[in-house]
């Protein structure tokens, strides 16, 4: 089967665009078992190159969701305390996917 990011079509950029959030999801669940965690601990623990990690850590700082520390990088309080926040939102990012893929499905396929 052929990737969809390996073909021209309608979801391409939105697969593209998901890699650098599954990255970052894998940060931030790699902090949540174990912080501070340097970049090299980081790399190792995801299998994710130091470069993607130093790249994706600078995008999690400027959201507020790490801050950086003399031993690593922590998630920081407020990001912890609207955890459930974060969760609801994927949530309702994958409900709209699922209204599309319905939608194209039945349009398509005419199968609900």
């Amino acid at each position: 089967m052929i990737s969809l990011t390996e073909k021209s079509g309608l979801f391409k950029k939105l697969m593209i665009d998901m890699e650098p959030v599954k990255r970052h999801v894998k940060i931030i669940k790699t902090l949540m078992s174990e912080q501070p965690s340097g970049i090299i601990k980081m790399s190792h623990a995801t299998g994710i190159p130091v470069h993607k990690i130093r790249y994706s850590l600078r995008i999690l700082e400027n959201e507020g969701i790490v801050s950086p520390s003399s031993e690593g990088a922590m998630l920081t309080p407020e990001f912890i305390d609207r955890k459930e926040d974060v969760v609801n939102e994927a949530k309702q990012v994958l409900d709209e996917i699922e209204k599309l893929y319905n939608e194209l499905r039945l349009a398509l396929i005419g199968k609900k």
